[in-house]
C-alpha cells in the first residue's frame, strides 16, 4: 500500500482547521502552518502545528521555515493555500516551493485577476453569466457607474474581505441613498479599503447558491453544490448552515465560469438567484477552499482530497459530483442552537448524525475552545475602539 503524502496546511484560522479535518479523516498526514498561537487550526487532534510568519509580515522567513519542515519529513510532500494571501504566495514563489512540495498552483497572471472582484464580473460577464448592477470608484472617488439603490459597498480585493469583516463587524454596508453611500465609501476608504458597489439582488438568504470544485488547467474533476440555509449576519452574511444540492443550472454556470480560466486549486462560486428574473446571477469567485466545503466529503467527493490527488498527479476522469442533500452548519450557529432550542427548529427536524459533517467533536475541541476565546476578545476589541 503506497504511503499518503503529507499535506501542509497555510492557514491557522477557520478555513484551515476544516481543510485540515477532512484530510486526517481521510488518512492523510496533516501539517498546519499558523501565523500565532491564538490561530485555532494549529490545535486540532491529530495534526502537527506550527507558527512561521504570514507572507505579508516576511515572505523570505516563510518560504526558508517551509523549506527547513519538508527536510524533516520523509516522502511526498503536497502544499495547499487554504486562504487568499496564501494562494497568492503560493503562486508567486511556485518555483522555490517545488524543489520541496507537490502543489495546485494557479499562475501568478490568473491568481492576481481573480483575486479582484472587479476583474471576476468582467469575466463572469464573458461566460454568458448575469450579474447585477456593480461599480468601482472613479479617480474622483465617485461611483464609476450608476447603481441602483438598495445596494451593498463590501471590500473589491478578496484578501481584504475578512480584515474588512474583522474592522466593520460585518462582510457589506448596506446603502439606501447616495448620501449613504458617500458615507459608507469614506468610512472603508478611511479603514484603508478599496469599495465595491453592487445592487442588491431581489431575494433572500437562502436564495444564494455555491458551486465548489476542485480543478485543475480550468478542468474541474470534483464538484460539490450547495445552498445557503442561513447566513450570518442577515442578510448578506456568511453561510452559517448549507445543504448539498444538483441544480443544472448552477452546474452550467460554474462550469462556463471555469472553462475561460486557466485556474487551478479548489475554488468556491457564489451566485444568487435573482427573484424578479428567476436567473441566477454572479456574485463572486473565491480562489480558496470555501467555509463549508467539508460537507463534500460526507457527500461522496471530497474537495480537498481531490486537490491533493491531483497536486499529485493523478489522472482523474469526469467530473464527480456531491451527493444532494447533506448538511454542514458552522460552529457558532450549532453552539446558539444548545443554548436557544427555538432557533432553526425546522431545519433541525432535517439534520441527522448520517447526514450532516460533525459539527463537534469532545475529543478534538481544544480549537473551538480557543476559537470562543478570539471572539470574545474581537469583541472587546471592537467595544473600546467605538
Amino acid at each position: 500500500m503506497m504511503m499518503k503524502p503529507t499535506v501542509f496546511i497555510l492557514e491557522g484560522n477557520f478555513l484551515g482547521l476544516e481543510m485540515a479535518r477532512e484530510l486526517r479523516d481521510a488518512g492523510y498526514p496533516v501539517v498546519v502552518i499558523g501565523y500565532s498561537k491564538n490561530d485555532i487550526a494549529i490545535r486540532a487532534k491529530g495534526v502537527t502545528g506550527r507558527i512561521l510568519p504570514l507572507p505579508q509580515q516576511d515572505s523570505q522567513s516563510l518560504l526558508a521555515g517551509l523549506v527547513g519542515l519538508a527536510g524533516d519529513i520523509p516522502g511526498d510532500r503536497v502544499l495547499i493555500g487554504a486562504s487568499d494571501g496564501y494562494r497568492r504566495w503560493v503562486s508567486h514563489n511556485r518555483e522555490e516551493l517545488s524543489r520541496q512540495f507537490k502543489m495546485l498552483a494557479c499562475p501568478l497572471e490568473v491568481m492576481d485577476a481573480l483575486l479582484d472582484k472587479w476583474n471576476q464580473l468582467q469575466m463572469a460577464v464573458s461566460a454568458g453569466i448575469a450579474i447585477p448592477q456593480s461599480s468601482i470608484l472613479d479617480e474622483n472617488n465617485a461611483p464609476a457607474n450608476n447603481v441602483r439603490f438598495p445596494a451593498v459597498v463590501k471590500a473589491r480585493f478578496s484578501p481584504k474581505s475578512m480584515p474588512f469583516r474583522d474592522a466593520l463587524g460585518e462582510k457589506v454596508i448596506v446603502v439606501n441613498t447616495d448620501q449613504e453611500l458617500r458615507k459608507a465609501c469614506n468610512r472603508i476608504i478611511g479603514l484603508g479599503f478599496k469599495p465595491m458597489i453592487q445592487k442588491v439582488i431581489p431575494g433572500v438568504d437562502y436564495n444564494q447558491f455555491l458551486f465548489g470544485a476542485s480543478v485543475k488547467d480550468g478542468m474541474p474533476f470534483a464538484v460539490c453544490m450547495a445552498q445557503k440555509l442561513k447566513a450570518d449576519p442577515q442578510p448578506y452574511g456568511s453561510g452559517v448552515m448549507i445543504r448539498t444540492i444538483y441544480h443544472q443550472e448552477l452546474y452550467d454556470a460554474g462550469m462556463r465560469f471555469l472553462r475561460q480560466i486557466n485556474y487551478s486549486g479548489i475554488c468556491d462560486i457564489e451566485f444568487m438567484r435573482n427573484w424578479d428574473t428567476g436567473e441566477f446571477q454572479f456574485i463572486e469567485f473565491n480562489p480558496r477552499y470555501g467555509l463549508g466545503q467539508r460537507v463534500s466529503q460526507m457527500a461522496g467527493v471530497s474537495l480537498a482530497e481531490t486537490a491533493v490527488q491531483l497536486a499529485m498527479g493523478a489522472h482523474l476522469g469526469e467530473p464527480r459530483i456531491a451527493r444532494s442533500g447533506f448538511y454542514w452548519v458552522y460552529f457558532d450557529e450549532w453552539a446558539k442552537e444548545r443554548f436557544m432550542p427555538w432557533r432553526n427548529p425546522f431545519l433541525r427536524q432535517l439534520r441527522n448524525s448520517n447526514n450532516t459533517a460533525r459539527i463537534f467533536d469532545i475529543g478534538d475541541c481544544r480549537p473551538e475552545i480557543r476559537h470562543m476565546k478570539n471572539i470574545a476578545d474581537l469583541k472587546l476589541k471592537r467595544i473600546i475602539r467605538n
